[in-house]
């Protein structure tokens, strides 16, 4: 009997995330705006750690300016976000003038760089998914400003499931199930910070995920880390190290 009712228990864990009650999707994205939006953030700067894994390693190295180690490219840099819609991903090699990083910006839909970083697809995605789930709080917009910016990444505001991400129960814009192979953006279910968007940038599907919401680096205002995957590898990360809120960017930073 014991057996049979653990068997029972194990079944109805797995079959919670199914049965758990799901909220209209203009409701989760209103929560999103509102979850960001009570931060008050104009703007964000996060410092730290770039690194690239892969065939994009050698490119971003040269692209950068120094020698790759092994099959890993380290080094550091920031991420620039100047709401509504503004982003910027910027290698800061030691010795190498400001004026001279190579950088990834987006503004809109916009995308510019330096030195070929705007044509890895990696970067793009590290820098527009990132920008899509942090960007449009101060939009003026709520909800519907993250239904445009999402429907632009090809995420469906139509279906929305139940899933798990990260060891948490998250809303899944986009799909009707979370295994559905289709642009979705994760929301957690219980804080509604954003955490994972996964769409097409060159061709490709790319996932770029948010993690590490609350650390003593980035808080509330920038996540831990963000990363870029390709099926089941990462392609590039970021690790924040330190994060300021509302810094004083000039608009010549995205252009």
């Amino acid at each position: 009997m014991t057996k049979r009712l653990l068997a029972a228990l194990a079944v109805a864990a797995l079959a919670l995330p199914a049965a758990a009650y799901v909220l209209p999707v203009s409701s989760i994205l209103s929560r999103l705006a509102a979850r960001r939006a009570e931060l008050s953030l104009a703007s964000v700067e996060a410092q730290g750690t770039f690194q690239a894994e892969g065939p994009d390693a050698q490119k971003l190295a040269q692209a950068a300016g120094v020698e790759l180690r092994g099959q890993q490219l380290t080094v550091p840099a920031r991420f620039l976000m100047k709401v509504p819609g503004r982003c910027r991903l910027e290698l800061a090699p030691l010795d190498v003038p400001e004026a001279s990083r190579p950088y990834v910006a987006i503004r809109d839909s916009r995308v510019v760089g330096s030195r070929g970083l705007a044509e890895l697809p990696a970067a793009v995605a590290l820098v527009r998914s990132t920008c899509a789930l942090l960007g449009p709080s101060l939009a003026g917009g709520g909800a519907s400003a993250y239904a445009s910016v999402l429907g632009r990444r090809g995420v469906s505001t139509a279906e929305v499931s139940i899933g798990r991400f990260d060891g948490r129960l998250a809303y899944v814009v986009g799909a009707r199930s979370s295994k559905d192979a289709k642009p979705v953006a994760y929301v957690d279910k219980e804080t509604f910070q954003p955490m994972r968007l996964v769409s097409a940038e060159g061709g490709v599907m790319l996932d770029v995920r948010l993690l590490g919401w609350g650390s003593p680096t980035g808080g509330d205002w920038f996540p831990r880390a963000v990363e870029v995957w390709k099926g089941e590898a990462v392609q590039l990360r970021f690790t924040t190290e330190k994060a300021a809120a509302n810094p004083r960017l000039g608009d010549p930073l995205f252009p």
